[in-house]
């Protein structure tokens, strides 16, 4: 009997053992670490890396990959932006049932059944076929369009408790995830009517309530910025060969102003998640004088973005690389908008339309240095900046340049006003102006002791002595002479100006340059600015003024 006793004790010994053996043999095979996947890209020449490492290159491949929950997946491929998209567990792995009714066994070996635990990443398994596509070609500039001159990206949240957000509870879906992610945002909106119409009711009955101060978030500039010029540069949108003489007529100017922005997190089976960033962003398309031509507003969906693995990997994948993301989703869709693609075309035509004017010349010119201080002007603006001109007839015509009376927006001019050389301030009309060559005339309502001669000759030489006379810095400055020489003259770029050696400022935008004996040879209009740069300026040959601006001197 004690034999027996003795057999069975051992005989069961030896099944627990098997047990533990058939078991954990049975999750090895049902449950496999690793999974083939094949991952469709729309390139021969696209490279996949998943968890930071690359997997594969092609049209069409399969691979291997570790089953270890979301995965981040770059899709990079030669002339497109990099696509960003996560390998998501689909559904539970067939093994699940069968498992899981073996995992009662758990007390024959207890490491077991943690791999039978349902949220297990072993548990499920990933798609067999994913589409990769890079869907964001770099569009290169065409030779008839502008290049693009990037301001700045600024952040400016009104109200960072409405405009701020983080969505959860979004199921995903392949057909309805942004019907999903559209009704959580909406559902949010509601929300808030809903409170401020409680809000609402408690301020009528006296309670106090709290302002918005505090509530807005704005910076001049962000470090997208630099990643938006990156792509402008590699698709030849900036200029990187003409550093002096651009072609500013054929510049535009873009500034975007981010004002929503969104996290959706995206659950998928049990414990899986992904996010997706979603921005508002309003693109202001400007002119080389920062006049708003045109704007347009965006809204723009990021990639899909897998933190919990980025987190657990210490990689670069971060809220900021998903929101730049989808800033470089929002700038293609702006590159491809048709209005945009219309301020894209090069300019050809540099003349103006209005018709013929006639001004009046007279004996009483300039003709020395002393009496050219009585023919300069001030040109105030209302905001606080302020530029010089000259007076070209006695009864009140003055040449300034265009960028000092420009305003705001296209159709509007800055709030001007005219400081004679006697400290007297006068209203003054624009008469017209030729961006294109940064020329202005304007009319005041006055008589002038003394004017400068305009005509249609060129007299000047290099190496020239020349004056200028205006209101460098600050108003308080009006009436400086400076003497230098004209050094060269330059032609590039539909730029024609003359290169001065000579002491110009801020302030002396649109003053004259003249000889010692009075004769007009051009209107300052800029000066080379930056590290170890001193005295070089230029100016708008005289002579082409009345072609320019369409005038005809009697």
């Amino acid at each position: 009997m004690t034999k027996l006793s003795s057999l069975l004790s051992t005989l069961k010994v030896s099944i627990c053992i098997f047990l533990l053996l058939f078991l954990t043999g049975c999750a090895s095979i049902l449950i496999p670490s690793n999974q083939k996947i094949t991952i469709n890209t729309n390139h021969k020449d696209s490279k996949v890396f998943v968890s930071n490492e690359q997997v594969g290159e092609g049209k069409s491949f399969i691979t291997k990959v570790k089953k270890d929950g979301v995965k981040q997946v770059v899709v990079q491929t030669p002339g497109y932006k990099d696509a960003y998209y996560v390998l998501l567990p689909e559904r539970r792995t067939y093994a699940y049932a069968p498992l899981t009714i073996l995992s009662f066994c758990f007390f024959i070996y207890p490491g077991f059944g943690d791999l039978m635990n349902a949220s297990s990443p072993a548990m499920f398994v990933y798609p067999d076929i994913n589409k990769l596509p890079s869907t964001n070609e770099l569009i290169q500039k065409n030779s008839d369009q502008k290049y693009i001159r990037l301001n700045a990206i600024k952040l400016n949240v009104e109200n960072k408790d409405k405009d701020l957000n983080d969505y959860y509870g979004i199921y995903y879906s392949n057909n309805n995830l942004v019907k999903d992610m559209e009704k959580a945002e909406k559902n949010k909106v509601d929300e808030d009517k809903k409170n401020e119409a409680r809000e609402l009711k408690k301020k009528k009955k006296g309670k106090i309530l709290l302002n918005d101060e505090g509530k807005k978030i704005s910076y001049d500039d962000t470090k997208f910025s630099e990643m938006i010029y990156k792509t402008l540069k590699k698709t030849g949108y900036i200029d990187t060969v003409n550093k002096i003489f651009s072609d500013n007529n054929n510049t535009l100017h873009l500034e975007a102003e981010i004002k929503k922005l969104s996290i959706f997190h995206i659950n998928s089976v049990k414990d899986f998640t992904y996010e997706k960033a979603k921005v508002n962003i309003t693109w202001f398309i400007k002119n080389t004088f920062d006049e708003i031509v045109d704007s347009i507003n965006i809204w723009s969906y990021s990639g899909d973005f897998s933190f919990s693995w980025a987190n657990s990997k210490n990689t670069d994948i971060s809220s900021e690389t998903m929101f730049g993301d989808a800033i470089d989703f929002s700038y293609y869709s702006l590159i491809n908008d048709k209005k945009f693609i219309k301020y894209l075309k090069a300019d050809t035509v540099f003349s103006i339309n209005d018709d013929l004017l006639t001004i009046n010349s007279s004996n009483k010119m300039v003709q020395d240095v002393s009496e050219a201080t009585t023919a300069t002007v001030t040109v105030k603006r209302k905001d606080g900046g302020h530029g010089s001109g000259f007076a070209i007839s006695q009864d009140g015509y003055i040449i300034t340049n265009f960028h000092v009376i420009t305003g705001e927006r296209l159709s509007k001019y800055a709030d001007i006003t005219v400081i004679l050389s006697d400290g007297e301030e006068v209203p003054v009309k624009v008469v017209r102006c030729n961006r294109m060559r940064d020329l202005a005339l304007l009319k005041i309502d006055k008589t002038f002791e003394k004017h400068f001669s305009l005509n249609s000759n060129k007299s000047y030489k290099k190496l020239m002595e020349v004056y200028t006379v205006g209101t460098p810095k600050s108003i308080e400055l009006g009436q400086s002479v400076s003497l230098g020489l004209i050094s060269n003259e330059r032609k590039s770029n539909n730029n024609h100006l003359l290169q001065l050696s000579m002491s110009i400022n801020p302030g002396n935008s649109g003053g004259p340059l003249f000889e010692k004996s009075g004769v007009l040879q051009g209107v300052v209009t800029s000066k080379l600015v930056g590290y170890a740069t001193e005295g070089v300026g230029f100016a708008i040959p005289a002579y082409l003024i009345p072609s320019y601006l369409n005038l005809n001197i009697k």
